[in-house]
């Protein structure tokens, strides 16, 4: 038999209730049982001390004084004797129940006693009868099941309520791994676990939501772009095999339609690479080595520009910066290097037209770019994911004239 969660939790509550209310009757009786004898020993020691009162030594053999007879009026249940040697001299309220020792209170047979030395040789030994505590236990007990069941039925009725929210959960993550993505569930009342664990449900449908449209769309541009290369490569080589152009003049299209394969297919690779291994790399050789590969470039460089990161990646990205610049913009491009506090700032800016301002805020996106532009669009995006990445941040505008990329990268070790 398999029990279910709601089963499980109303036996765990019902047991937890049960235990308590076992140990509240066990020590409400104890504590009941020793304030009972508390009091029969207090109310013993006055029977005692009226019945002291009420004897009469003066004669041969100890006797009640006529008068002593009222002060015993509250203790008409009590028995007491008077005895010495182990001869009884007075007797009171009928047969004694209990023997007891001197000094000492003994309870038996629901009697409490005790003995007391009495001038001449004597002993006053009293007894009263304890009160019977049968009848409160028997209450207890009794009303024992009565509690249990009223504590579950209210436990049942709570967890009714309480289990609610968890069922809307459930039920939402049930369409979710059929990816059929769910209405927000209802947030709880209050500020607790069950609201926490709503709310971050809820973040986390909107994030897997995100997260496969963009890949969708990803995909889908993906496909888009390298489909092109491909058909003008499948053009050339069906030309060049019907003997529509020449070898000489085949051979350099499809070597660059080969060159745009590798080169989208290396910026896709590089978007989509999960790792980073992180390595000193000098930004200042990077702008040294990549600025030779275009004309004359204006370099304002101040430090090292130590950072650590993927090399290839960073490598990538400043090879980037430069080719937006000189591809889209005009000259001069200037390059700036320097440090601000903790950071490492590295500026690219051309002298172009720059980007209208209606698409900018669509840049860093893949596959943003303009319809007649030769690039893949997807530039600015590894730049800024790599960037964002190594805990930098980006920056971009029009300068009028011209465009400048700033990114911030981190220096020294992470």
């Amino acid at each position: 038999m398999v029990w279910g969660f709601r089963s499980r939790l109303l036996l765990g509550v019902g047991l937890a209730v049960g235990v308590s209310a076992l140990a509240q009757l066990g020590l409400g009786y104890w504590a009941l049982l020793r304030t009972s004898e508390a009091v029969a020993q207090r109310e013993l020691l006055l029977f005692a001390q009226s019945l002291y009162q009420a004897l009469d030594f003066t004669g041969p053999l100890p006797t009640l004084k006529a008068e002593g007879y009222n002060l015993l009026l509250p203790f008409s249940g009590g028995r007491a004797r008077v005895t010495r040697e182990g001869r009884i001299y007075l007797s009171y309220g009928g047969p004694f129940p209990v023997a007891s020792p001197l000094g000492e209170y003994r309870t038996e047979s629901g009697w409490i006693s005790r003995a007391w030395a009495l001038p001449q040789g004597y002993a006053l030994e009293v007894a009263l009868p304890v009160p019977s505590l049968g009848y409160a236990l028997g209450a207890s007990i009794l009303a024992f099941p009565l509690a249990l069941a009223l504590a579950l039925g209210l436990t049942f009725a709570l967890l009714k309520s309480l289990l609610r929210p968890l069922g809307e959960l459930a039920r939402a993550t049930e369409a979710l791994s059929r990816e059929r993505f769910p209405e927000p569930v209802p947030i709880p009342a209050g500020e607790d676990e069950l609201a926490t664990l709503a709310w971050s449900f809820n973040r986390m449908v909107e994030a897997v939501r995100g997260f496969l449209e963009r890949e969708r769309a990803f995909t889908r541009h993906a496909a888009h772009e390298l489909r092109t290369p491909v058909a003008a490569l499948r053009s050339q080589l069906e030309a060049l095999e019907q003997g529509l152009v020449s070898q000489e003049r085949a051979l350099p299209r499809l070597k660059a339609q080969i060159a745009r394969l590798e080169g989208l297919l290396r910026d896709l690779l590089a978007l989509a690479r999960g790792e980073m291994t992180r390595e000193p790399v000098r930004l200042r050789t990077l702008l040294e080595e990549l600025g030779r590969e275009w004309p004359r470039p204006v370099f304002r460089v101040e430090t090292e520009g130590e950072v650590w990161g993927p090399p290839e990646l960073l490598r990538q990205v400043v090879a980037n910066l430069l080719a937006n610049a000189f591809r889209h913009g005009c000259p001069p491009v200037e390059v700036g290097l320097w440090e601000e506090g903790e950071w490492v700032v590295l500026s690219v800016r051309d002298h172009g037209p720059g980007v209208p301002e209606a698409r900018i805020p669509a840049l860093g996106s893949p596959f943003q770019k303009e319809p007649s532009s030769p690039g893949s669009g997807l530039g600015l995006a590894l730049v800024r994911q790599t960037v964002e990445r190594l805990g930098g941040r980006v920056r971009w505008g029009n300068t009028q004239p011209g465009w400048q990329v700033d990114i911030w990268l981190p220096k020294g070790a992470p």
